[in-house]
């Protein structure tokens, strides 16, 4: 009798196709809606509306079904909208087999290896994306630090699931708490348009529910090292191909000034990298912002001779930076490595270009991906407003006890159509945050406390879904480690599920023991 052939998990791009074409089925009956925006900044949804090309409303606009064709060409118009993320990712990929060719990446890790012991490692790495996270809501570069951090783990005797973890569970948590990230909170709060909120409120509640989740996360990840380390085969990768080429036993080369020098120039990299996303603007000091001081000595060449040498004028300022920049800054940093070892064109040519084509897989994946958002629609227009419209109908009847546990729910709901932190705040804050006003008025939290609460409600729920979410991030880091989605999937639930248990108790007893 013939063997029944096992059932194996297709891969990473199978599967966003898969969910491309659900989604394509969808927009065959559910109506599209859109966000308009009155006199007085406030959003609000027209049910059944689309938006023409001159901006005007259309009523009664009815489904806008996606054919076969459409289907095909998402995809490929994916990779188009996501050119400057896939830059990223493959000019990332050129700099590390650089500074692995060179064997300045495996004596680095022998380094750290030699100074700080797994654990040890796991939480410096994951309080440092945690808070990559939280200050400027880190999510669409990770992939550029996993071909760095996946490695390393690797190299200390665990398995390329927990470095994973480290990156993924770190920033899903730095954005469910956002202490300070203007993206999420501080569009929220421009969103709710109440005077009396500003980035600051809510702040010791953000930083408790930072804590309380980073340890919980930490705890959960080294449970799992613990375990692969012990026991190898029970590795969720184990046998599996990745797009990194990961060897075991590095650690071991020697670190010579040459070494010393390229590490010095990928660190520097990521520092400058960290700047450029951090909103300093953001951050007042003395009589203006942080960004006056940042940015001082470009502020000051910018008419010099140098400054016209240096391009100070075309600079993008620290604070303002996107994938362009991020993209410049490595290529920058792999040219330099390329001439600290006295590298021949040829050489450096083939081994730039051998890193990024190993990270061709992740692009395509990411262009697949790219291809569900234009089906479900923008943050004004599509879809996706249409769902957002019939969860914010359910929520406006909840009673004050349970409406946290209802705008979990909602959040969790509206975050499977549309990930956008900033473009979530911007449709449903208008409306949750006059339910908040109302609910709360009469509490001892008050009306901005209810807000402030939703505020947290928000950050959480949202980046919740977005960290289970098979979009490009997650899929394109599970290519690179060779796991599928569906054991992705399975994992990071049984560890973010305690992380946002704790974060709902918080958040719940928050009104009634004076934390808001």
């Amino acid at each position: 009798m013939a063997k029944k052939r096992a059932f194996k998990m297709p891969s990473a791009v199978t599967i966003v196709m898969i969910f491309l074409a659900v989604v394509a089925v969808l927009t065959w009956f559910v109506p599209t809606s859109a966000v308009v925006t009155d006199g007085d900044g406030t959003s609000r949804i027209i049910y059944n509306a689309a938006i023409d090309g001159e901006g005007n409303i259309i009523e009664n606009a009815g489904t806008d079904p996606v054919g076969i064709w459409e289907y095909f060409i998402a995809p490929i118009q994916g990779f188009v909208d996501a050119a400057e993320i896939a830059t990223s990712i493959l000019v990332s990929g050129g700099m590390i087999a650089l500074l692995s060719h060179t064997g300045t990446m495996d004596a680095g890790i022998g380094v750290l290896l030699k100074r700080f012991s797994g654990n040890t490692l796991i939480i410096i790495l994951m309080a440092v994306f945690a808070l990559m996270g939280s200050v400027y809501g880190a999510w669409e570069e990770l992939p550029a630090y996993a071909v760095i951090v996946i490695p390393l783990f690797v190299s200390a005797g665990y398995d390329a699931v927990t470095g994973m973890m480290v990156i993924l569970i770190g920033a899903t948590v730095g954005n469910m708490a956002s202490v300070v990230n203007p993206y999420s909170i501080g569009a929220a709060v421009a969103a709710i348009g109440n005077p009396d909120l500003s980035l600051g409120s809510g702040i010791l509640l953000r930083m408790i529910l930072f804590a309380v989740m980073l340890a919980v996360g930490i705890l959960m990840v080294l449970r799992y090292a613990s375990k692969v380390k012990k026991a190898p085969e029970s590795s969720l990768a184990k046998g599996a191909e990745n797009a990194l080429n990961i060897k075991e036993n590095v650690g071991v080369t020697p670190m010579t000034k040459r070494r010393k020098w390229s590490l010095a120039v990928f660190i520097l990299v990521i520092l400058l990298c960290v700047m450029g996303y951090i909103p300093w603007d953001s951050i007042p000091a003395g009589s203006g912002t942080a960004s006056d001081y940042v940015n001082g000595f470009q502020n000051a060449a910018m008419d010099s001779f140098i400054g016209q040498l240096l391009g100070a004028d075309k600079f993008t300022k620290f604070g303002e930076w996107y994938f362009i920049e991020f993209s410049v800054i490595w290529f920058i940093g792999a040219v330099a490595i390329g001439l600290i070892n006295k590298m021949s064109e040829r050489e450096f040519v083939n081994v730039f270009t051998g890193g990024a084509k190993d990270l061709v897989g992740v692009v395509f994946v990411l262009s697949a991906s790219r291809g569900i958002s234009m089906f479900m629609g923008s943050s004004e227009s599509g879809m996706s407003i249409t769902f957002i419209y019939w969860i914010q109908k359910m929520l406006t009847g909840v009673p004050l006890w349970a409406f946290v546990m209802a705008g979990f729910a909602a959040y969790f709901g509206i975050g499977l159509f549309l990930q956008s932190t900033s473009g979530v705040a911007g449709i449903t804050m208008p409306v949750f945050g006059a339910v908040a006003f109302a609910l709360f008025s009469a509490s001892a939290a008050g009306a901005a406390g209810g807000q402030t609460v939703l505020l947290s409600v928000f950050t959480c729920g949202i980046n919740f879904v977005c960290g289970l979410y098979p979009e490009s991030t997650n899929l394109g880091i599970c290519e690179m480690a060779g796991l599928s989605y569906n054991m992705f999937f399975k994992q990071w639930l049984k560890i973010l599920a305690p992380v946002l248990a704790a974060a709902v108790i918080i958040i719940s007893a928050a009104p009634y023991i004076g934390i808001v």
